[in-house]
């Protein structure tokens, strides 16, 4: 052969060809043997190394304890099965749930025996309580709070209806109760809907204390003090003083004065 024949062999025209051929990566499916490049299971494999990971995982799962999921025509006690593999308790007393119960004893077994027929492991079974035991101290913060709201609101309510016959009033209350039913334990013992107890709204106060007053101080028990006006008895009895044609009205009167200086005075008390 001529060395120009040897020389155009190797010419660069025919060079890059060469190159791309040898550069061109094999595709990892391509590289497989022909039998297992078509297999679905490994098209989802891109390289060496997803697939050897893979192939790690399942012979870490060979031996690993299975769960056979029942069908659908299972029974209980099938289901119960699976659920003890879970980690659920054999009986509704293997359930550990705190000793600070927001439940009643009944109710917290009753609980108990559900979750045992829900399947619920320990975990979850404790996951369930602490959120009855979180809803429940929050509907108790919030009874407790109404309550107060309640018993505030009644005593204002009192406060402006006696004015400064406020206490002596609940005193006469309490001692017409006494007298009439024997003892006040009643009104302690009995709470209403909204929190307070019976003996913290006004309409039993009232019906006690307006008791008192047609009883007569003098027949209750207890020491007997000068009654003190609340601001309706003492706005009455200015009405009655200043109508007209009384004295309070005539500066000439005799008695003008002394009208004046008692409007003035039970004026403090409305």
């Amino acid at each position: 052969m001529s060395e120009e024949a040897i020389q155009d062999t190797g010419s660069p025209e025919a060079a890059p060809e060469a190159v791309v051929a040898e550069a061109t990566p094999v595709g990892f499916l391509e590289s497989l043997p022909e039998e297992l490049r078509n297999e679905p299971s490994l098209r989802t494999f891109t390289d060496p190394g997803a697939l050897a990971k893979s192939y790690v995982n399942a012979q870490r799962m060979i031996g690993a304890d299975k769960i056979a999921i029942p069908s659908k025509s299972a029974t209980q006690d099938e289901w119960r099965e699976v659920y003890t593999k879970l980690g659920a308790p054999t009986e509704a007393g293997g359930y550990e749930l705190g000793d600070d119960a927001p439940l009643a004893d009944e109710y917290m077994n009753s609980f108990r025996e559900h979750a045992l027929n829900a399947g619920l492991n320990a975990n979850q079974a404790n996951e369930m309580m602490a959120f009855i035991r979180s809803t429940v101290d929050g509907v108790n913060q919030g009874y407790e709070q109404g309550a107060e709201e309640a018993r505030y609101a009644s005593e204002q309510e009192l406060k402006e209806e006696f004015g400064q016959a406020f206490e002596q009033r609940l005193e006469m209350a309490q001692m017409a109760a006494r007298d009439l039913l024997g003892d006040t334990e009643i009104f302690d013992e009995i709470q209403l809907s909204d929190g307070r107890m019976l003996g913290d709204h006004p309409a039993i106060v009232k019906m006690f204390s307006n008791l008192a007053s047609q009883i007569g101080e003098d027949n209750l028990a207890g020491e007997t003090t000068e009654l003190i006006m609340t601001p309706e008895e003492a706005s009455r009895q200015i009405t009655e003083m200043t109508l007209p044609n009384t004295p309070y009205w005539d500066k000439m009167h005799p008695e003008h004065g002394t009208y004046v200086n008692e409007v003035l005075r039970l004026r403090e008390y409305t």
